[in-house]
């Protein structure tokens, strides 16, 4: 499994992305999104709930967000749950 993620802007960041979105994708397969690649889950780590990066350019059968403190774990729950559908 192959997971892009992909930042949002950073505009009104309230909490540590990056330290969020390691967690999401310990033990997995993962790069900064990039067009033209196809991945099985884009991870949008977004700095607040308006969720506003841009996803058009990305090839994906599932996003999964992470918009607040914590939201690592429940996107890395997501994103195994996922994985385990396939």
């Amino acid at each position: 499994m192959l997971v892009g993620i992909k930042y949002c802007g950073g505009c009104r960041a309230s909490y540590d992305r990056k330290a969020e979105a390691d967690q999401a994708v310990k033990d997995l397969r993962f790069e900064i999104a990039e067009t033209g690649v196809s991945y099985d889950v884009i991870l949008a780590v977004c700095g607040c709930r308006s969720l506003c990066a841009d996803l058009s350019p990305y090839k994906t059968e599932k996003v999964v967000f992470i918009s607040e403190e914590g939201g690592g774990a429940k996107a890395a729950e997501e994103i195994v749950g996922y994985r385990e559908e396939k």
